[in-house]
């Protein structure tokens, strides 16, 4: 994943609610299964391994975030399982094995979620976090971001 994309998703993150956060995670999740697939066509199994570790990471984080008071979560939970199994294997064998299936699925699931975020109305999870304007100012090829409120102590506070 590239530094900028990172950046993206730091932003992202930084700004959602619960169930947007979600979102993210499988955003996060199909690009490091995007990823893999590349590095994969390019013969790179160095970063083809790194990006299935990572994507192996974002399944373990939405596994753990389960709520198992609401039936949906163990049927999530049996999906998350296989797709780990799978990922974990494709990652031991150092194939490509079902990783388009993977991805299907779970751009299926991310826009169950983005539709339901689009009803979540609550607050971000995350106070004191630096302000961004894009817009402001243009440059040459781009548009310039001006950050405001600049603090060493942005994010969560206790």
């Amino acid at each position: 994943m590239t530094s900028e994309k990172k950046q993206i998703f730091t932003r992202r993150i930084t700004q959602a609610n619960r169930t947007q956060l979600v979102v993210v995670v499988y955003d996060i999740f199909l690009e490091y299964l995007s990823d893999a697939l590349d590095a994969y066509e390019e013969g790179n199994g160095d970063e083809f391994g790194l990006s299935l570790q990572m994507a192996l990471e974002c399944i373990y984080e939405m596994r753990s975030a389960l709520d198992f008071k609401y039936e949906p979560a163990k049927n999530l939970f049996a999906i998350y399982n296989y797709a780990e199994r799978e990922l974990a294997g494709n990652l031991f064998k150092n194939r490509a094995d079902n990783l388009e299936e993977i991805k299907k699925m779970f751009t299926k699931l991310r826009g169950a979620y983005a539709e339901i975020s689009r009803n979540d109305t609550s607050e971000p999870l995350m106070d004191n976090i630096q302000d961004i304007y894009a817009g402001l100012t243009y440059g040459k090829t781009d548009i310039n971001e001006s950050f405001i409120n600049y603090d060493a102590e942005r994010g969560f506070r206790v």
